[in-house]
């Protein structure tokens, strides 16, 4: 007959044991910081190469969401393959089903764009953080603490891009660099030092 103490004890370790395998944990830090320079140079872009034309903007930042998911997916496979897991596991489709709507929702909202950029404007950084928020806290029900932090970091500043007024000092496209540069660069040093590069 087994003590209390053993029962309890073998009931922690099949608990820990479940939520490993319903936790990711391949996450890459390098990528977060590779993702926000990227997003930095993009801003960079915004503010010389694309004024006055929308499919110029959209061109830019789709070729920047490309680029940061290209590294994000290579640096993750690393990292999945040292730490002995796959990216492509179970856990990692449910991942790519959590992150779609949000995604799409952002495509559509820049098909809106396209269509009425001086509806729209420069708040479409606002609505791409939105979008955004959205699917990293999604992912971060399945992910660690830090991806749902991110998610609520990103769901304050969207919803503070879209109340900015118009010619305040710091605008949508500033506000764009801090969060998609800025937020990224920290989040990805965090993720490194904490859990591996």
């Amino acid at each position: 007959m087994r003590s209390a103490g053993e029962a309890e004890e073998h009931l922690r370790l099949i608990r820990t044991a479940m939520e490993r395998s319903t936790k990711h944990s391949t996450l890459s830090g390098l990528s977060g910081i590779l993702a926000g320079l990227i997003a930095f140079l993009a801003c960079v872009l915004g503010q010389t190469v694309v004024q006055g034309s929308s499919v110029r903007f959209v061109l830019v930042w789709g070729a920047t969401l490309a680029l940061a998911a290209t590294v994000d997916i290579v640096l993750t496979k690393r990292r999945a393959a040292r730490v002995g897991k796959t990216a492509l596991s179970p856990l990692g489709r449910q991942l790519s089903r959590a992150v779609a709507p949000g995604l799409l929702v952002g495509v559509a909202m820049t098909g809106f764009y396209l269509l009425h950029p001086e509806t729209v404007g420069t708040y479409i950084y606002g609505f791409w953080m939105l979008c955004y928020a959205s699917s990293l806290l999604a992912i971060g029900m399945f992910s660690l603490r830090e991806v749902s932090i991110l998610g609520w970091a990103f769901l304050a500043a969207g919803a503070i891009t879209l109340l900015v007024p118009t010619g305040a000092p710091v605008g949508p496209r500033a506000l764009m660099a801090v969060t998609f540069g800025g937020f990224h660069i920290i989040y990805g040093a965090w993720m490194g030092f904490k859990y591996g590069w």
